[in-house]
């Protein structure tokens, strides 16, 4: 196996989950150009405040080279990056949102983008971060509302209007009085994170933070 795993990466070589450049050993985090890459986010620019979650910590900027690669682990079945993701955001979880969660949870696709699909990238990014932060995941939220795709949308007040009401909490007494970590992938107005928070605060959660893969530069430099 040793040698056809070597022959292997000779003909295919593993690429780095970040930029996409063949060379990364093992392809299970950032390449060494990667580790010092300007797309990371740091201090104030890595935390955002919400409505009805306290704060969001980010871990990039969704800017190229990295936006081509999660647009891949999203819409080209590459689930096997979320290994890699998850721990980068694990790392920016134990950086900025310390002792402020009990368990995890994620913002969930539509049944029928999870059909098409095949995964729900969210929840696989949160499935991950809680193995490494040693909290439990828990399905609470299930998306039973319609609407059209956020990205579709240009404006703001258009993006929250799009998902109010489409969240449920189907159990409750799952979070009741839960300090809740809420997961999803990219963070652009904060209108998909805010109306699934609401949700759960609704249900009866004591407090939600998120935290996201990454966030648009829009309102960054």
């Amino acid at each position: 196996m040793g040698l056809l795993n070597v022959l292997l990466d000779l003909l295919y070589p593993p690429r780095c989950p970040f930029c996409g450049k063949p060379g990364a050993k093992g392809a299970e985090g950032p390449c060494p150009h990667c580790q010092t890459a300007p797309f990371w986010l740091e201090g104030r620019q890595a935390v955002v405040p919400g409505k009805h979650f306290v704060r969001c910590a980010c871990a990039a900027w969704y800017q190229a080279p990295f936006r081509e690669e999660v647009l891949r682990f999203k819409f080209s079945n590459q689930p096997h990056r979320a290994k890699a993701y998850g721990a980068v955001l694990a790392q920016t979880i134990r950086t900025y949102l310390p002792g402020t969660f009990d368990c995890v949870t994620w913002v969930p696709v539509s049944p029928d983008t999870l059909r098409k699909r095949g995964y729900d990238q969210a929840q696989l990014l949160a499935q991950e971060a809680a193995k490494a932060l040693g909290k439990p995941v828990l399905p609470l939220l299930e998306k039973t509302g319609k609407n059209r795709p956020q990205s579709s949308l240009a404006h703001g007040r258009e993006r929250f209007a799009n998902v109010a009401g489409v969240y449920t909490v189907p159990q409750p007494a799952a979070a009741a009085g839960q300090r809740i970590l809420l997961i999803d992938d990219i963070l652009t107005t904060g209108a998909t994170l805010n109306e699934a928070a609401r949700t759960l605060r609704q249900a009866g959660a004591g407090q939600v933070v998120a935290a996201a893969l990454c966030r648009t530069p829009e309102h960054g430099p």
